[in-house]
């Protein structure tokens, strides 16, 4: 009988000490000053002044990033993205039935974050993107390319020429919202609009003076670790 009790008290003692090294391993992972994170998400995007209006052009959001705890609630993030953008609309013409402008980024985004109670991160930053890809496509009702655009004033510009217009590089305002599911699951919400305009327009036709800017929404789930 005392041998069974002594293995019992054995038993109880070990489970208590796997268990104090798991959480003491756990805190410690909490405590940590650095934390990676793997990103993948989509944009819905919009070009505001192109003409065209609604989220309707759906593209890829993804990389890596790596948080730097400042504090206990606050934080500095880094990251770097492959994020697709542009504009996607339907065009009220006999000839054209939707417009599809295509705009790709390499992104590094700088984000300062409050993390509250580890349910919730809000962050507020910018980012600076490089264009690194770009195009246009217009398809008419069989859907094939046209190549050019019809302008207000009646006359054509080329795909081509139309996109050459934007810039090579993007700043934009970002905000969002991260839910933390289990410490090591991100789900967030993200808001970026450009803080100068991507586009100065074509000297073509009504397009003279326009001016153009990245506005996206992004759902973006992250791998913390």
């Amino acid at each position: 009988m005392s041998i069974f009790l002594i293995l019992s008290c054995f038993i109880q003692a070990q489970t208590s000490t796997s268990s104090k090294s798991s959480s003491d391993d756990e805190n410690a992972k909490d405590n940590r000053r650095f934390k990676g994170m793997v990103i993948a998400g989509f944009n819905v995007s919009q070009v505001d002044g192109d003409r065209m209006g609604g989220y309707y052009k759906f593209g890829f959001n993804g990389g890596v990033g790596a948080f730097a705890m400042i504090k206990k609630k606050f934080s500095i993030s880094a990251e770097l993205l492959y994020s697709m953008k542009g504009a996607r609309s339907q065009l009220s013409t006999s000839k054209v039935s939707s417009r599809v402008i295509q705009l790709d980024y390499a992104e590094a985004p700088i984000m300062f974050n409050f993390h509250d109670k580890k349910i919730a991160i809000f962050g507020l930053g910018f980012s600076f993107g490089g264009l690194i890809r770009k195009k246009q496509a217009t398809y008419d009702i069989f859907g094939y390319d046209t190549g050019q655009l019809k302008l207000p004033n009646g006359s054509y510009i080329s795909n081509d020429n139309y996109v050459a217009g934007y810039k090579k590089y993007d700043f934009q305002f970002i905000g969002h919202v991260t839910f933390i599911i289990k410490k090591v699951i991100g789900i967030q919400g993200r808001f970026g609009y450009s803080m100068a305009p991507i586009g100065i327009g074509m000297a073509d036709g009504n397009l003279k003076n326009s001016k153009q800017w990245n506005n996206v929404l992004s759902l973006r789930t992250m791998y913390i670790f």
